[in-house]
């Protein structure tokens, strides 16, 4: 009977002890980034956002969204890596002129063709916009910036069915390369059937 009542008392320290709050202050920022819980630590814990320097920064730079948390009610957190469709092309974002171009990879399973035949796996959509750089970039992308952590920026979104997405996007300066990989719209591109 001792034995089992040691048993019982070991397990509910050992209970005890899992429900400790993690001590997030001791991990690393990469550490951080690759949680749901340590991002809420970042968003909790972050400096006051420079709106007007993330503005000034897209006039040069992409808006990279590289991975995603969203929490379902029924399923708990999950991430790029768990999503159905596995890890996601979330594309990336520019500003050329007075529009904003959303990058992205076509359907691997389509063929898509330009005007001149040429077969196509990149693409973009574009939106124009007056005013404000930052605005129209995440009016296209959507959500709200809750955080910077040097050059990543956390974005959070709430979609039709209520459930919480935290993006992590990268401000990256590879602007030429992005606009040489994404330079066909997708309004000209034509799906192309073989002849059989």
């Amino acid at each position: 009977m001792k034995r089992l009542l040691l048993l019982l008392v070991a397990f509910a320290v050992f209970a005890a002890c899992d429900d400790d709050p993690i001590d997030y202050s001791t991990w690393t920022t990469e550490e951080l980034l690759a949680t749901p819980g340590g991002v809420d630590y970042l968003i909790d814990t972050a400096a006051p956002i420079d709106y007007a320097a993330i503005e000034e920064e897209l006039e040069t730079m992409v808006f990279d969204p590289y991975y995603f948390f969203v929490y379902d009610d029924r399923d708990g957190w999950y991430d790029s890596q768990d999503s159905w469709d596995g890890p996601m092309d979330l594309g990336t974002y520019v500003v050329v002129n007075d529009a904003v171009r959303h990058g992205f990879m076509l359907d691997y399973f389509m063929d898509y063709r330009t005007p001149e035949g040429e077969r196509v796996q990149y693409a973009y959509r574009e939106k124009k916009f007056t005013g404000d750089r930052l605005k129209a970039v995440l009016d296209f992308f959507g959500g709200k910036i809750k955080a910077r952590i040097e050059h990543t920026l956390v974005v959070e979104e709430y979609d039709r069915y209520d459930r919480r997405w935290l993006y992590l996007v990268r401000l990256t300066d590879n602007r030429e390369e992005v606009l040489q990989q994404y330079r066909y719209n997708w309004d000209d591109l034509i799906p192309y059937k073989p002849v059989i």
